[in-house]
């Protein structure tokens, strides 16, 4: 057996990588439409195997097979790796004595003496794989046999693109759906989903008997940053502020923008007790903050009300109103503090 040989690359291998990497994310493997054209092509062509591969950098991966299990073939090693570098269909009708493959380590391990392959490319041209079939006696395809493979070569590069497309809408969905439910200024949860994930917490709470805390905030003196410094000032306070919050909660926690300049905070199975010394610690580090403004630097302060589900406190209206009132007496006593419901 002949020692491996490093397989050309195509001229325009990076640009077709960076096509490829486009389809290596998708959830294809193992699917039943892909396995079903693998298995026509075994039909069409009269053998026992075939394998719908993508060629990576390094390694040629299977993505649907009949006949054969899933495998990763070092590229050098792979039959595929020489398609790619053609137009239509590369067939090898005894890989023993061709000098492309008589030195593959593959094809004597698995006892295969024929393949046939056709390139799946892409709308812009680029071949990132193949479809293949395989026997282990030497032959030829007929001239209708090619002219099928290559169409269903086409089929499967139609449904891989289909698949992109779709992920493609997906994730332009859940960024509309981020868009829709967060405050774009604060990075925060804006008011509408506030209530609507706070109405659930709340349930939640009454069904198990776990504690609920309801923090309000409002930034001190925040009109005179505007009147002063500018939006753009108080634009970056809230920001500043904002990316406080985000990183000093929990991952069960929500934190919204109620308005304004007036922020809360749900801390979910924490009593007022709990949520008092947090307040305390957060209202600590946006008093320590020192916000950069062009050649500025902005110190900002923030009032705290703290309110908890309780006897008196039993629906999201007396929780909110309960808050709004304690944040109120924070203001009235000289801003800067935390005060409890």
């Amino acid at each position: 057996m002949e020692s491996a040989i490093a397989i050309p690359r195509p001229d325009n291998e990076a640009d077709r990588l960076g096509a490829l990497r486009r389809y290596l994310q998708l959830d294809t493997l193992s699917e039943k439409d892909f396995t079903l054209l693998a298995r026509v092509a075994t039909e069409i062509c009269n053998v026992p195997y075939a394998l719908i591969t993508f060629v990576e950098e390094n390694l040629v991966r299977t993505l649907a097979s009949v006949g054969m299990p899933n495998m990763l073939i070092p590229r050098d090693d792979a039959a595929c790796s020489w398609t790619i570098l053609q137009d239509g269909v590369l067939e090898i009708g005894d890989l023993r004595h061709d000098e492309k493959t008589s030195h593959s380590q593959v094809m004597a391990n698995t006892g295969m003496q024929m393949y046939a392959g056709t390139n799946l490319v892409t709308g812009d041209g680029y071949r990132i794989g193949t479809l293949c079939i395989w026997d282990r006696q030497p032959r030829q395809l007929n001239e209708r046999q090619r002219d099928l493979l290559t169409g269903l070569a086409r089929q499967a590069m139609a449904l891989l693109e289909l698949r992109e497309n779709e992920g493609l809408l997906k994730q332009a969905l859940l960024r509309e759906q981020r868009l829709a439910s967060v405050d774009t200024l604060t990075g925060l949860l804006n008011r509408r989903v506030l209530f609507e994930r706070l109405d659930s917490e709340i349930e939640r709470s009454r069904r198990y008997g776990t504690p609920l805390s309801l923090i309000m905030i409002d930034l001190d003196y925040f009109k005179k940053i505007n009147d002063v410094l500018g939006h753009a000032a108080g634009d970056m306070v809230l920001r500043s502020v904002g990316e406080l919050i985000l990183t000093g909660i929990r991952a069960s926690d929500i934190a919204a923008r109620y308005g304004g300049e007036e922020l809360c905070i749900v801390l979910p199975q924490t009593s007022i007790e709990g949520a008092h010394a947090f307040s305390e610690s957060f209202r600590e580090q946006i008093a320590g903050a020192e916000i950069a403004f062009g050649d500025k630097v902005i110190n900002v302060t923030a009032s705290f009300g703290v309110a908890s589900l309780n006897a008196d406190h039993t629906d999201l209206q007396q929780l909110f109103a309960a808050a709004d009132t304690a944040l109120y007496t924070a203001k009235k006593n000289g801003r800067n503090r935390v005060e409890l419901a």
